[in-house]
């Protein structure tokens, strides 16, 4: 079975083609070289359906012409089927290729960019490329659906951030793995600043008598922001995403989160010498985003500011996003814990 021979003697499975995976949802450096590009070709064994990512396995020949089942990554299924990619494309038996690159500890896993159909057909998985946005009716304020403007959001984290800590945070750090203790493979959304920033995934902005309701497709998160409320309960639980209270500055909301437990700013921070660190927050942790709406690029904007004085000696830079008005309609997230290999 070659169905897509020319390709294979073109490129082999090693390839110089670099892919994007620019909306990833986890970090994609610690897992998978980008300078090894791979091409495989083979039969659909398994396709696991599932969220934050999907895993499509596939039969096929090495480059000694021995056979493997390689299990390759890719975005989740919701995000994957909103880009054009259906299940039924790659159901249990179907003929395809996969373009991708290969994975830093196992030589039978990939995360891939494209598919390659037996018709002809090559979809890439973030979508086919839009010379227009699409027209969507005009907004009158931060209420509604959004979605991450392509390149709409700056991260930033405290100047020299693993330099700049505290030895309770120092502790933290040691004690967490990257590869191991990322909070998304328990299904946990992180915290507030990571939620927003989730590509691919839309989220929703609601008031509901005195609650302002944050929904983000990703991880399913729906945050309650208090209006009622001038502070947040002394003896209150502490959660992933805190507690937050809010109120409105002219037309901007701002939204103040305390309350958090212990956990983890960034899941990893890539070092010099190639290897990832996290960054982890005390429950001292406090989030105050700015939320306000641009009628001119129907869109809204947010500012998020972090301090965390119990584990950093240098204050944060802020953290901004565009996020562009959307008819997409949010769905079951259903997040499966991932099974780590």
């Amino acid at each position: 079975m070659q169905l897509f021979s020319h390709l294979w003697r073109l490129r082999g499975v090693v390839l110089l083609a670099l892919p994007s995976f620019s909306a990833a949802h986890h970090s994609f450096a610690p897992h998978f070289d980008s300078n090894k590009s791979v091409f495989i070709e083979g039969k659909v064994v398994e396709f696991e359906q599932r969220n934050p990512h999907a895993y499509l396995h596939i039969l096929a020949e090495d480059a000694d012409g021995r056979s493997h089942v390689y299990r390759c990554e890719s975005h989740g299924v919701t995000q994957l089927e909103r880009n054009g990619i259906s299940r039924d494309m790659l159901a249990v038996g179907t003929l395809l290729a996969v373009d991708g690159v290969q994975h830093r500890r196992d030589p039978y896993m990939c995360f891939f960019s494209e598919v390659h159909l037996a018709d002809g057909r090559v979809l890439n998985v973030n979508g086919a490329k839009r010379t227009r946005k699409p027209k969507v009716a005009q907004r009158d304020s931060i209420y509604g659906t959004w979605l991450l403007a392509p390149t709409g959001w700056r991260s930033s984290s405290p100047p020299n951030s693993l330099m700049a800590l505290t030895p309770a945070a120092v502790q933290a750090v040691l004690a967490y793995d990257p590869l191991k203790d990322d909070p998304t493979y328990r299904c946990e959304p992180v915290a507030p600043r990571r939620v927003w920033f989730a590509p691919g995934t839309p989220m929703s902005i609601n008031r509901e008598a005195d609650s302002i309701f944050l929904r983000h497709e990703w991880m399913d998160v729906v945050r309650e922001v208090h209006l009622d409320m001038n502070e947040h309960p002394a003896n209150g639980a502490r959660t992933v995403l805190g507690h937050s209270i809010g109120h409105f500055e002219g037309e901007t909301l701002v939204v103040e989160t305390a309350n958090f437990r212990p956990g983890v700013l960034r899941q990893y921070v890539e070092q010099a010498d190639g290897s990832v660190k996290g960054l982890l927050h005390s429950e001292a942790l406090t989030v105050t985003e700015r939320i306000w709406f641009n009628a001119r690029t129907n869109s809204i904007r947010v500012i998020i500011e972090q301090e965390d004085p119990l584990f950093f000696t240098t204050p944060f830079n802020p953290s901004s996003g565009e996020f562009a008005a959307t008819d997409l309609e949010i769905q079951p997230f259903g997040c499966i814990p991932e099974v780590l290999k």
